[in-house]
């Protein structure tokens, strides 16, 4: 039960971990765009703005959060 309690922890605080890092990204991300200029013109929808955004790729870190959690234990 020790065991199981300390994996799931593990996991619990490598996926938080990748969701900062993520937020990180996507808050610098949205700070770029919105000093490179891409502000609203008149002529651009909503959707046509939101399938412009693109979030930024995944980090080493958050893609081993991800497989930690799909995958099983390899100990």
């Amino acid at each position: 039960m020790a065991r199981i309690k300390y994996v799931i922890n593990e996991r619990r605080l490598a996926y938080e971990g990748a969701m900062k890092i993520h937020a990180e990204k996507l808050e610098q991300a949205t700070k770029e765009e919105r000093e490179k200029g891409s502000g609203s013109s008149p002529d651009v929808t909503h959707e046509e703005r939101e399938a412009q955004k693109v979030s930024p790729p995944v980090s080493e870190a958050a893609q081993a959060a991800v497989d930690s959690l799909l995958h099983r234990s390899t100990t």
